[in-house]
């Protein structure tokens, strides 16, 4: 691996420097980058696939309308991707640099496309006049053009990047993972210490000034020999000397040993970067216990936030004022988050259009099955169990009450 490649992977871990890197460190620093990379995009993705669910939709008068807009954002962003694809992107680039830039690429055989920039730079923040983007950057096409704040779709995630934050826990943590490993791999090991008497030292063995080979080296070359290939292979023979005592000191590969200590460290660090993206811990894991309750808070806290940021930036700069005041605006659906199962419900959809809440098109929207083509299925009914005070009133008056 050349050294401009451990530069940069030391550069991402926030370590860099002049110094020579040793292979060691390099692989230290691996360690640490894949698991902080692993948490990190394994939260990202859980927050992309929720808001990928989501249903952007566009009304014109308070009516929903399916137009340009909806497909826009629903179907085809820009040629080359198609709605999942594009959140995804804005997504990521938002939680990875804690703000996100959509540019519009103009019209294309008569319909508008959108692309997520990859970088770009930014001048002074002013209070009052519009901001101005340079430098952006999309795919391998650089915009030598600067775009003031009223033509791109700005996303800011928090007010403080926590990502620092975050890479400060990483590189505690790794510390203690890789701790972990090695007592996992030492205690797993066979470790012998070895007695050597004075009668071993005897023969063509001396200190190496006067022709004799050196101890050291030739302790050295039995232990490689000898002792190593018997402690790695499956089966062995130790063949031990006059002068020679092994005894074990340590390790016992026949002892089932167990990575839990090592799981539960790579666990806490999942489970403190799903808290800083207000992830409950337990949907990162999977478990089931409590599960709806953390859906819940999930999409309270995370996602519905976040689709509001989202559909406030869209409503002020591609609608404005005039238009949201008469209705015409957009509105990002999450119900469609959590999976509907049209039979386990069936009693329900029966309460919503029997108390006149919904018409049976609404129903089907929300399921998202395809809308009846017909004037009774957009009428609201009421089933008669229901009945206004003044009626019931009424009723009770006319059989004598007060």
């Amino acid at each position: 691996m050349g050294i401009s490649i451990k530069r940069w992977i030391l550069s991402k871990l926030g370590l860099g420097g002049t110094a020579e890197i040793s292979s060691l460190e390099l692989q230290q620093a691996l360690e640490e980058y894949r698991i902080r990379e692993l948490a990190f995009h394994t939260c990202v993705a859980m927050i992309a696939n929720a808001v990928g669910k989501c249903t952007f939709k566009t009304y014109r008068k308070h009516e929903e309308n399916r137009g340009e807009e909806y497909y826009l954002w629903n179907v085809e962003p820009n040629p080359n991707q198609n709605s999942t694809a594009f959140l995804h992107k804005l997504i990521y680039q938002l939680y990875k640099e804690n703000e996100v830039l959509i540019i519009s690429g103009g019209k294309t055989g008569g319909r508008e496309y959108l692309a997520v920039a990859d970088s770009f730079t930014r001048a002074a923040e002013h209070p009052w006049k519009e901001n101005e983007y340079q430098g952006v950057v999309v795919g391998e096409v650089s915009y030598q053009k600067t775009f003031p704040e009223s033509e791109v779709l700005h996303l800011k995630l928090n007010h403080k990047d926590i990502r620092p934050v975050l890479d400060g826990l990483y590189q505690s943590y790794i510390r203690l993972v890789q701790a972990a490993m090695k007592n996992y791999e030492w205690g797993s090991g066979r470790h012998l210490k070895v007695h050597v008497s004075q009668i071993a030292n005897a023969g063509n063995i001396g200190d190496g000034k006067d022709g004799k080979r050196d101890w050291n080296q030739v302790f050295g070359e039995m232990l490689s020999n000898q002792v190593k290939p018997f402690l790695i292979s499956e089966n062995g023979v130790l063949p031990e000397f006059d002068g020679y005592k092994y005894e074990d000191v340590g390790g016992n590969p026949d002892t089932q040993r167990s990575t839990r200590d090592i799981r539960a460290l790579v666990d806490d660090i999942f489970d403190f970067t799903a808290r800083g993206f207000l992830i409950p811990p337990v949907l990162i894991f999977g478990d089931v216990a409590d599960s709806k309750d953390a859906m819940t808070r999930w999409l309270t806290t995370c996602i519905d936030p976040l689709c509001d940021q989202l559909s406030e930036e869209i409503n002020r700069k591609r609608y404005g004022f005039s238009e949201w005041k008469d209705g015409t605006n957009l509105q990002i659906d999450t119900s469609a988050i959590l999976h509907f199962d049209l039979f386990g419900n069936a009693a329900n959809i029966e309460k919503l259009i029997g108390s006149a809440a919904f018409c049976v098109n609404d129903v089907l929207d929300a399921a998202g099955m395809p809308k009846i083509n017909e004037p009774w299925a957009n009428q609201h009914f009421v089933t008669k169990n229901f009945e206004t005070l003044d009626g019931a009133m009424h009723r009770v008056d006319g059989k004598g009450g007060e």
